[in-house]
């Protein structure tokens, strides 16, 4: 029997009521449109964040979301984070919710505040559609390593790189990539052994030890295996060296080719090379000490005094004369001097190659062109030869040429070219250094291609 409760009641007007059971029913199509249409947009909100391959997409003019999220106001360090209570009505499964993050050894107890960071961290409710669907797309693109932090905040990630790594920036006074364990020159075609002279030769260098530095450095010049950039390097750096080494008034202790004289009564600078037994010329002496008046010397003055002997490599495809110290029975211990610029022969055959001697000097001297006979005074302008004169005499194979020798020019602007008849022409100041230094019987001239 129904209680009265549960029978149809009707009103004045005639106008059914519905029943209790009635009232409780709800219609399918409203319960497809309160349930799915919710869950279907969300679904959609969440595909247009996806790009193509099913990972997550993040703008690349936009921020980090988590540095969007640490952007906004969250609870002070002091009080505890709010505590999350589900909501009564369904919500947009993208809508940011608090996240769960797990403790660990760096972060903070749950309850506890963080003091690295200022709000909570946001992003799909564990458990959900929308937590499951970020996992699958993890899982599909590989899980990044996590990014460094700089202040409590990730680094920005480089979403144009396929493993979605985080760029680590160097700083900018990182050190520079270490040298090559073996210390070889990496631009150098050397040999292991010239090499290894070089590096001893400019350690010493590096040392102050300049003497010991132009002993390597001149074995390596000499090495044929030397590559060109090299011995243009060896040039430069043993030329100023040398310039205090030889050509300065000081005495560099353990150099083998000078010495320190204390001047004696009755001295000159003639009878100081003789005693001494020095192959360069006086006016060398006089040069190095830098002497005004070589004639007024004072009793107990010092000198520096330069011993030699010294010779001459002349290279016909450089247009370069190499200047050398040692004995002339070894050259394969000569020690680099300097470089000078040459002129030479302008024939097919040019300067002659061989080896040569110093066979006379002369300074000022007169000549006779040996084609037309045409004979040049010495005070004459227009001599060819300039105020210097070395010939050469052949040695060996090289007997067969004659007439040859170094000399000045009046033509300066011929040096590095072929123009004269076969001797080496030198600038005025360079002929007057070589006159002063390449001895009679003593000093070698080498013609090498």
């Amino acid at each position: 029997m129904a209680l009265p409760s549960q029978t149809e009641r009707s009103s004045h007007s005639g106008r059914p009521v519905m029943t209790r059971a009635s009232r409780s029913r709800m219609p399918r199509s409203v319960l497809v449109v309160t349930i799915v249409v919710p869950i279907v947009g969300a679904l959609l909100a969440l595909y247009s964040t996806l790009p193509e391959g099913g990972a997550s997409r993040q703008n690349d003019d936009a921020p980090p979301a988590r540095d969007v999220a640490d952007a906004r106001p969250g609870p002070t360090p002091s009080q505890p984070p709010p505590r999350q209570t589900p909501p009564s009505t369904p919500r947009s499964l993208v809508q940011e919710t608090p996240r769960q993050t797990p403790a660990s050894a760096d972060r903070p107890a749950p309850g506890a505040p963080d003091p690295a960071r200022t709000s909570t961290p946001t992003g799909p409710v564990p458990g959900t559609l929308g937590s499951a669907l970020e996992d699958a797309a993890k899982r599909a693109a590989g899980t990044p390593p996590p990014a460094d932090t700089v202040g409590g905040r990730p680094t920005p990630v480089d979403v144009t790189r396929p493993d979605l790594a985080p760029v680590r920036e160097q700083p900018a006074d990182a050190a520079p990539p270490p040298p090559r364990p073996d210390g070889t020159l990496t631009s150098s075609t050397s040999t292991a052994n010239v090499r290894t002279l070089i590096e001893a030769g400019e350690r010493a260098l590096a040392s102050g030890k300049l003497v010991e530095a132009r002993v390597n450095l001149s074995r390596a010049y000499m090495d044929p295996n030397i590559a060109s950039g090299d011995a243009e390097m060896i040039r430069q750096k043993l030329g100023a060296a040398n310039a205090d080494l030889v050509f300065s008034p000081k005495v560099t202790p353990g150099d083998p080719l000078t010495e320190q004289y204390t001047v004696q009564s009755g001295d000159v600078l003639e009878k100081i090379r003789k005693r001494r037994e020095l192959t360069p010329d006086w006016h060398f002496i006089a040069r190095v000490n830098a002497l005004a008046n070589p004639d007024r010397l004072k009793i107990g003055q010092k000198l520096k005094l330069v011993r030699g002997p010294f010779h001459a490599i002349v290279h016909k495809s450089d247009f370069r004369l190499d200047l050398f110290a040692g004995s002339p029975d070894d050259p394969a211990s000569w020690l680099f001097i300097r470089s000078f610029r040459v002129g030479l022969g302008a024939e097919e055959s040019g300067t002659p190659l061989g080896t040569f001697k110093i066979r006379n000097r002369m300074a000022n001297p007169w000549w006779i062109n040996p084609r037309t006979r045409e004979r040049f005074d010495a005070n004459d302008p227009k001599n060819p030869i300039g105020e210097h004169w070395l010939g050469w005499e052949g040695l060996g194979d090289s007997k067969v040429h004659t007439g040859f020798g170094l000399h000045g020019t009046i033509e300066p602007e011929s040096i590095g070219q072929r123009r004269s008849m076969g001797c080496v022409r030198m600038l005025a100041d360079d002929i007057a250094l070589m006159y002063e230094l390449l001895a009679e019987d003593v000093s070698i001239v080498k013609v090498v291609p």
